[in-house]
């Protein structure tokens, strides 16, 4: 008889934690992700198909909203708010520039090597444009919430994203991963699957 996932996660579990209590939590905790990715996905496509409109993907767009003051930030700043590499944000600036809604400025407390990405006039006026439309999706789609909902949902997600936040910064993830790969036997068993396409 052919098991489900969820049935190949639970029993997995099961053999490492054996407490009830251990089990509905980790029940638990699978929902909620999955209905945070969900609502991610959903979100984001939404604002894609906004920004599309624009001419713009969604990750030009953030980076206008980061550029929201007018000293402007750093490449390495740029790429850790985006959570992206320094060259990926690199070539984003450079579409940006050739769009005539960013600019490059050299020198920062004397120093003419640091480099520093600024919004240009047209920038400015744009992001201002984008950012009422995306706040106005924003409340069209959170409708169905009255705020006594909101207000509940807030803290918690706001404390799940301060410590997931904070798990990136101080490099805990990868360890995580690995932990996670090596209490299960992941990496072995998912090696034959790999194999042929590698």
């Amino acid at each position: 008889m052919l098991l489900s996932t969820r049935q190949l996660n639970t029993q997995q579990y099961e053999g490492n934690h054996m407490g009830q209590v251990d089990l509905e939590r980790f029940e638990l905790e699978k929902e909620i992700n999955q209905f945070l990715a969900q609502s991610f996905l959903e979100l984001d496509e939404g604002e894609r198909q906004l920004m599309k409109r624009f001419g713009l993907t969604l990750t030009q767009y953030w980076a206008l909203v980061h550029l929201n003051n007018a000293e402007g930030r750093s490449l390495s700043e740029l790429a850790d708010l985006l959570i992206c590499d320094k060259s990926n944000v690199t070539s984003l600036v450079d579409r940006l520039e050739e769009s005539g809604l960013a600019e490059r400025k050299r020198g920062k407390a004397g120093d003419r090597r640091y480099i520093r990405v600024i919004l240009t006039a047209r920038g400015q006026q744009l992001r201002k444009i984008l950012m009422a439309a995306q706040e106005d999706l924003l409340r069209m789609r959170f409708q169905m919430l009255n705020v006594e909902n909101l207000q509940q949902l807030r803290e918690p997600l706001q404390q799940l994203a301060s410590a997931l936040q904070a798990q990136f910064k101080q490099n805990e993830v990868c360890a995580m991963i690995e932990k996670s790969i090596e209490h299960i036997g992941a990496e072995k068993e998912a090696s034959a699957f790999l194999s042929p396409i590698s």
